[in-house]
């Protein structure tokens, strides 16, 4: 259950911070940095200028996932060289991606040797357009992700629960900053369970998933093949949301441009009793985030309600 409760905080976070609640008529793309609706392409020629994109998403949003898909043909159309890097595949699974781009297999048993509903869970109806378009395209696809039962085991037990053979299989972890947890803090104050330790061990597991993440994004950036190409990173906004998690890490290793698009969620989003049964009221305020330095991302895609 802990690991429940923490896979869910990571989305949880962006819920206090975006306007996901307010009703919008239309698709509006908003420069933060200027404050200012922009059009679609003037979003894009920004894009272009960038190394990295972070697309971030509630994972079961398919609107998030169109317009993910929308961004990443728009790229291909004006000719970057892409890459796409995968919250949602560990990197133990990346020769069956490069069989998936190669064409050596159809759909059923690609599904199958990812053992996608026990790798991620939802539905890959939901990013099988963005699965299809880099196959036919031949666009690079990474594994990024950590092995799920890895980041479980850190969420129960904090990294000094795992066994060497486990931490080897990891590449090195490095903590988030102390402005970054302050900023979990807030979220981890709603769940009962993360209290004492656990609040620890949460803090570990996330470290985890962002420090593989952006490991082997930067691996791939420094190799021969992808030394000249644009990675768009699709992966849940709390890996993204104020330029920390894989952004920030991945910005320690390498100095190049990127881009942060977060989509909000509109009013969408609606928690199972079950998950409700394990968080209490915490009232937040405008004045809490006043630590933040940072803009939440450069770009909102503010997404109407359907």
């Amino acid at each position: 259950m802990i690991f429940k409760i923490l896979s869910a905080l990571v989305f949880c976070i962006v819920l206090v911070t975006l306007p996901s609640c307010i009703h919008f008529r239309e698709k509006t793309y908003l420069d933060v940095y200027q404050g200012e609706p922009i059009s679609f392409e003037e979003m894009l020629g920004s894009l272009t200028r960038a190394r990295v994109i972070y697309l971030g998403e509630n994972h079961t949003l398919k609107r998030h996932h169109r317009f993910q898909t929308r961004v990443i043909r728009a790229l291909n159309r004006r000719g970057i060289p892409l890459a796409i890097g995968l919250e949602m595949l560990p990197f133990t699974l990346q020769e069956h991606l490069d069989d998936w781009i190669g064409g050596r297999f159809g759909k059923k048993e690609f599904l199958k040797r990812i053992e996608w509903e026990k790798t991620w869970g939802i539905d890959f109806d939901v990013y099988e357009p963005i699965f299809d378009f880099a196959r036919e395209q031949k666009i690079k696809m990474l594994a990024l992700n950590a092995p799920r039962d890895l980041v479980r085991k850190t969420a129960r037990k904090g990294l000094s629960g795992l066994s060497e053979e486990e931490k080897g299989m990891l590449p090195p972890i490095t903590p988030s900053s102390e402005e970054q947890r302050r900023y979990l803090a807030l979220s981890l104050g709603r769940h009962i369970a993360l209290k004492g330790e656990f609040e620890q061990y949460a803090y570990e597991a996330q470290d985890v998933w962002d420090s593989t993440m952006a490991h082997y994004l930067v691996e791939y950036m420094e190799s021969e093949e992808g030394k000249d190409k644009t990675v768009v990173v699709l992966a849940g906004s709390g890996h993204m949301v104020y330029g920390y998690g894989i952004p920030e890490k991945v910005s320690h290793a390498l100095d190049l441009p990127y881009r942060i698009i977060l989509p909000t969620s509109s009013g969408d989003i609606r928690f199972e009793k079950e998950w409700e049964k394990h968080v209490e009221p915490v009232e937040l305020t405008h004045e809490d985030f006043y630590f933040l330095k940072r803009p939440v991302a450069d770009f909102i895609f503010l997404v109407p309600l359907r």
